[in-house]
């Protein structure tokens, strides 16, 4: 008898010995999902990448160090109508989409629009401007550019990683142009200032940039013109983001309906 208890002493002990070792070994695990879980409903701080050298897109204010533009001015938006905060990240435009994509930064606006190959890496909202190309000169250059092909002839500048970049390079390969009458710059502002320094002979950029550099520096718009195939800018999110990419649509159907964007048109676009 006495034998029998205490086998039955030691088989209770055992029972209760393993299933505490195993609440031991779950429990951490139920708190660190719990975290995550938590930190992913509670995130409220949106860091958006941009390229903050394209005003009146993206600029950094020489007096205050804040980010000022159209598109900053929108984002900013966007964020409240999310209840999101929203954190600006400054980098090259060449390197944003890489940067969305290890998750360094959870969306892009930087006046890009999509591209098949864009399309592959990223998800775009719908556009929430209409724009076009132009292509800046040098007044008394001697440079004459009635439409977009005559930039052809000359040396000239594009920024790196733009639908721009993507149209001259695609001359290159066709013969049309030598490698060396282009030149790309990772610094939208640079280019401006080689062309008034008399280092390029034109530069191939957006429109509203174009008008704000000529102001700026002294320079001419030549022409507006339009890349065939080229797009409007969106924003852009990683791949999968689909219930985010309905959202962001809806907000900037909204804004166009409510003014807001017609309001940044008016203060931002010269």
């Amino acid at each position: 008898m006495k034998k029998k208890f205490s086998r039955i002493l030691v088989l209770v002990l055992a029972v209760i010995l393993v299933t505490s070792l195993l609440a031991g070994c779950s429990q951490p695990q139920n708190k660190e999902t719990a975290k995550e879980e938590s930190q992913k409903e509670e995130k409220k701080v949106w860091v958006v990448g941009t390229s903050a050298d394209y005003p009146p897109f993206e600029s950094v204010d020489e007096k205050t160090g804040e980010f000022i533009g159209f598109d900053m001015d929108l984002i900013r938006e966007v964020g409240k109508r999310l209840g999101v905060e929203v954190e600006i990240k400054d980098m090259p435009f060449d390197s944003l989409i890489a940067s969305l994509k290890q998750g360094k930064i959870d969306a892009i606006i930087a006046c890009m629009s999509p591209t098949p190959e864009r399309l592959k890496e990223a998800d775009f909202t719908d556009a929430y401007y209409e724009t076009k190309q132009s292509i800046l000169i040098k007044p008394g250059s001697g440079v004459e550019i009635k439409e977009l092909n005559d930039i052809l002839k000359y040396e000239f500048a594009v920024q790196t990683g733009t639908t721009m970049d993507e149209w001259a390079t695609q001359k290159i390969k066709e013969g049309v142009i030598k490698e060396n009458q282009l030149k790309r710059y990772t610094d939208a502002n640079a280019a401006a200032l080689d062309l008034k320094n008399g280092r390029l002979d034109a530069f191939l950029v957006d429109l509203p940039v174009a008008y704000d550099k000529a102001e700026e520096l002294g320079l001419e718009v030549a022409i507006d013109c339009s890349i065939e195939g080229d797009e409007d800018p969106s924003i852009l999110l990683p791949k999968g983001s689909d219930e985010m990419v309905a959202k962001l649509n809806k907000i900037i159907k909204e804004m166009k309906e409510d003014g807001f964007i017609k309001q940044l048109e008016d203060k931002w676009m010269k």
